[in-house]
């Protein structure tokens, strides 16, 4: 069980110490992350396993609003929308770092940072919604 802990807390240790080098698609990947998400996000550890799961809902819903969209647009239109969703994802995560990095070297940084991206992913679903 100990070390079971402790393989999973060294799962989690690059996003709290390399916050430039991670990105959303890499956290959500992070077994420490994986659901269920805890029943507290208290701890630095816990609020980055909340937002990991925040993350996969906002993410599944703009996924599904993006291929809708997708569904009902012709060929030039789909290749735009790939070309704008790529440049978002990009985006997304060189801001959110950004915003983590502002708190470099705390526990809060990789939270701030996943926190972000659960905010603009459900930002970015809304959007695409509406067209």
């Amino acid at each position: 069980m100990i070390f079971r802990f402790a393989l999973t807390m060294l799962a989690a240790l690059p996003i709290a110490s390399g916050a430039s080098a991670q990105t959303a698609g890499a956290f959500l990947q992070n077994p420490a992350f994986q659901d269920p998400a805890p029943a507290k996000c208290e701890t630095s550890f816990d609020m980055q396993h909340c937002a990991a799961h925040e993350l996969r809902v906002a993410d599944a819903r703009m996924s599904a609003r993006y291929a809708a969209l997708r569904a009902r647009s012709g060929p030039a239109a789909r290749q735009r929308l790939l070309t704008e969703q790529r440049k978002w994802l990009a985006e997304r995560d060189r801001g959110c770092i950004a915003r983590g990095n502002a708190y470099r070297g705390g526990t809060m940084a990789p939270v701030v940072m996943a926190q972000c991206w659960v905010e603009v992913t459900k930002a970015r679903a809304t959007a695409l919604a509406k067209r």
